[in-house]
């Protein structure tokens, strides 16, 4: 998924795994200036409310996180980016 975000919003995606898939996620964006983008992964669809997943790791300074499902449902990932971020979101499930 491509996308561009900045200020004070976010984009989110849903997307459904069974348990013991495992969930990869990759963040890029274009470096612009000191721009910097995140992600994270939640099981609530409020992102103002919901907070992260307690399993799974993120690597190479928050864009790449791996988890193994604990149950089946829905997973939502959010990106936001300072100051903004043309990005690009990688999911595999497997």
């Amino acid at each position: 998924m491509h996308g561009f975000i900045g200020g004070e919003s976010h984009d989110g995606y849903v997307v459904g795994a069974r348990q013991g898939q495992v969930l990869t996620v990759r963040l890029s964006w274009r470096r612009e200036g000191d721009n910097r983008a995140s992600l994270a992964v939640s099981e609530s669809p409020d992102f103002y409310t919901g907070e992260p997943v307690e399993f799974g790791t993120e690597y190479n300074n928050g864009k790449r996180w791996v988890g193994r499902i604990p149950r089946t449902g829905d997973y939502y990932i959010y990106v936001v980016a300072h100051p903004s971020a043309h990005y690009t979101l990688y999911v595999s499930i497997g």
